[in-house]
């Protein structure tokens, strides 16, 4: 597995805030705050009534940051 070519896994997290090039989580798994690139971001699913979404990160970046 190379960087420019990932797997995604799916994450549920809650999005804390949001630049142009990253945007910042909490995970429930890890518990703990996380800056994730747009970049490393396949898709994400928000739900329109919170801060809770379902991001597919690349796996590389979720196992780095203990999202999996």
């Amino acid at each position: 597995m190379t960087h420019r070519d990932p797997t995604y896994v799916e994450v549920t997290v809650e999005i804390l805030h949001e630049t142009e090039e990253a945007i910042k989580i909490f995970d429930y798994f890890s518990e703990e705050e996380h800056w994730i690139p747009l970049s490393q971001i396949e898709f994400i699913t928000r739900d329109g009534h919170s801060n809770y979404a379902t991001i597919h990160v690349a796996e590389w970046i979720a196992k780095k940051k203990g999202l999996i």
